[in-house]
């Protein structure tokens, strides 16, 4: 039970007729609220400061660890993936710069091959561009064969240092790899079937690649043409 103070009215007041009681006021003092405190763990109420309490989890402990970690796991792949899309746009670059680098190598080291060969030739011409110089003055032919004879000499020492050698098929059995049959000419001689009889264009070579097969004219005995129009 609460406590009450009770203070007596001053002697202002009338004074009470002989026989009646005193009356006296009652005054009740520091009279408090009843509080209630919702505690169900729908409710969220706000604390002192004014800012809301931490509110209640549903879900059991075990799925917010599973969610954490596929959360985690899914920062970690985009990272991969973010890693591997710039490891292969830099990758796409070197290669396209290392192309290029090779492309532009191979076209100058493939100029500086022509210029190799035009050296050689160039001082072929000059020797001819000479020969013929000195023909017109002197009109000596046989100064011009001359001339024209030691061009012939250097232009097939240039084009062997290039490596290109004259491939011998004259009195040799005709192989299509190398020689092209451009006539047939029948022999009496069973020794001269099927082996070339004339040279008509010279073949080439360098190393094993055939630069151009020799054109010729491959014997051919009558006893071959006789089985070729029986059958």
């Amino acid at each position: 039970m609460a406590e009450n103070n009770i203070d007596q009215e001053p002697n202002t007041l009338e004074r009470p007729k002989e026989g009646q009681p005193k009356p006296i006021k009652l005054k009740i003092m520091n009279e408090e609220p009843i509080r209630v405190t919702d505690k169900r763990f729908w409710v969220q109420p706000q604390n002192e400061t004014g800012r809301e309490e931490t509110s209640f989890s549903l879900k059991p402990s075990y799925v917010e660890e599973l969610e954490k970690k596929l959360s985690d796991s899914q920062k970690r792949l985009d990272e991969v993936l973010s890693a591997y899309r710039t490891l292969k746009a830099d990758t796409a670059a070197e290669t396209q710069k290392a192309r290029e680098r090779i492309q532009k190598e191979y076209n100058k080291r493939l100029v500086q091959a022509a210029a190799e060969v035009a050296r050689k030739f160039i001082y072929i011409l000059e020797n001819l561009d000479r020969a013929l110089a000195v023909t017109q003055e002197s009109k000596n032919f046989e100064s011009l064969v001359d001339g024209v004879k030691l061009i012939r000499d250097q232009f097939n020492a240039a084009l062997s240092e290039l490596g290109l050698d004259e491939i011998k098929v004259k009195g040799e059995p005709f192989n299509p790899e190398i020689a092209e049959a451009v006539e047939t000419i029948e022999v009496e001689d069973e020794a001269e079937d099927n082996k070339v009889l004339e040279v008509i264009s010279k073949g080439y070579r360098i190393n094993d690649t055939l630069v151009r097969p020799a054109q010729v004219k491959v014997g051919v005995s009558k006893a071959s043409v006789s089985e070729s129009a029986s059958s």
